[in-house]
């Protein structure tokens, strides 16, 4: 049992990878998430990569990275929910370390939505004042990101629009950095109305190589914003003035992990296989198979080795392990048929099989019982008789009996049987 338990619970841990990935793809393809972004930059003749986790693009080949921001604190990892409440409630969709945030935007030209809706804008796919995360609760993440002191203001609960670069821009409960609070590095880049919508944080002296772009708003970009006002055409045009070469293709980060690969012309160089190519076979898609493989091995198992009762042990006489085998399949067969009259006429004929070779030992042949009776008659004629007329309606006539004849028949047997056997009985 405890192999079985081994198994069943290895098998429970890849489906929770695999409902991990399910909820990923749930939130990218949610109002809140941006799995719609690469195929409208790509229809409007901007290229853009979609990020995927089996697929490991060079950084030279790519111009710009755009990366949503769902975790509220990059230095703690979070607990994902377990139960349609806690996902409706939750903060935090998406958990990201902070070293892997580090790394990305310090390889890439880099734009980061920053948070702003909680589980219930994902999970019900409506987007209400209750779905909102407080702007209280950014603070932390505003401080690991760079941005201490700066203010988060929010709009109400309307659709407030502005005009930016000849397009019309709209936004549900816009949500804005206050310019006065923006750090020295960082300047307003798209103004909404007297807010900023975009700022742009140049690199300093000890940090980050490449500019950043934080976007207060991801509605400016996400799914949801793209089929508002003109934000799709203004979203395309301003990313596509971002890129570093107009000819690399715009990466839409959507992964916590980091997939991006640093491509080496040296071809002398060596290459060590530790255990991170291993894990790659317990991830998704290969977590589904393992799953379901466990679960199987542990329902064979459990179903050879218990179901069918303890395993009979090397001194059993073969000759009695394969009749008992061979009787208890018969009576099985004959139970899921229906068939009461042939389980009882099986039954008495074992029975009487199984009487002559005590009394008289397994030199005699079987014979039926009929030797049993012919040493019982010499005994005590009347219950020879008796029982020898029993047992033939139970044997000959038993699938004419109804029900209540054979439970009749049988308690009549069994109280000859205990007349025969009592050494109290008859002599």
């Amino acid at each position: 049992m405890i192999f079985v338990v081994a198994l069943l619970m290895g098998g429970l841990f890849l489906m929770t990878q695999f409902a991990s990935a399910n909820r990923d793809r749930a939130i990218d393809n949610s109002p809140v998430g941006i799995s719609a972004l690469a195929g409208w930059l790509t229809q409007n003749d901007v290229p853009a990569r979609q990020s995927h986790r089996r697929v490991y693009p060079a950084l030279e080949d790519l111009g710009l990275r755009v990366m949503p921001l769902y975790d509220l604190d990059l230095s703690r990892s979070i607990v994902l929910p377990t139960n349609q409440e806690d996902r409706l409630n939750s903060d935090e969709l998406r958990d990201i370390e902070e070293d892997t945030y580090l790394t990305k935007v310090s390889e890439l030209p880099t734009v980061v939505l920053l948070p702003k809706w909680r589980g219930a804008a994902a999970e019900l796919e409506i987007l209400h004042e209750q779905a909102l995360i407080p702007t209280t609760a950014l603070a932390t993440l505003m401080n690991q990101l760079g941005l201490n002191g700066t203010r988060i203001d929010r709009a109400g609960p309307q659709f407030d629009t502005a005009q930016i670069e000849e397009q019309q821009v709209a936004l549900f409960h816009a949500q804005t950095f206050a310019p006065e609070t923006l750090p020295e590095h960082c300047t307003p880049d798209v103004l909404f109305e007297r807010e900023a919508l975009v700022i742009r944080c140049d690199p300093t002296l000890d940090a980050l190589p490449f500019p950043i772009w934080f976007v207060a708003d991801p509605d400016l970009l996400n799914n949801h914003g793209l089929a508002v006002a003109d934000n799709a055409r203004f979203g395309t045009d301003y990313l596509a003035s971002l890129r570093s070469d107009p000819q690399k293709p715009i990466y839409v980060d959507t992964s916590p992990d980091l997939l991006t690969r640093l491509d080496v012309t040296d071809e002398g160089q060596t290459y060590e296989r530790g255990g991170e190519e291993l894990s790659r076979f317990l991830q998704y898609p290969f977590s589904v198979f393992w799953a379901m493989f466990l679960v199987v091995v542990a329902v064979t198992y459990w179903r050879g080795a218990f179901r069918f009762g303890p395993v009979l042990t090397a001194d059993t006489p073969a000759w009695d392990q394969s009749k008992g085998a061979a009787i208890a399949a018969k009576s099985r067969l004959l139970r899921l048929s229906g068939n009461d009259g042939a389980i009882v006429a099986d039954f008495v004929t074992e029975h009487l099989r199984t009487l002559s070779r005590d009394y008289l030992g397994h030199e005699h042949p079987d014979d039926g019982g009929k030797r049993f009776f012919q040493v019982l008659s010499r005994r005590d004629t009347p219950l020879a008789n008796e029982l020898s007329d029993v047992a033939t309606r139970l044997t000959r006539d038993a699938h004419a009996l109804t029900p209540a004849e054979l439970n009749r028949l049988l308690k009549t047997y069994h109280a000859l049987l205990k007349k025969v056997i009592d050494p109290h009985g008859s002599n």
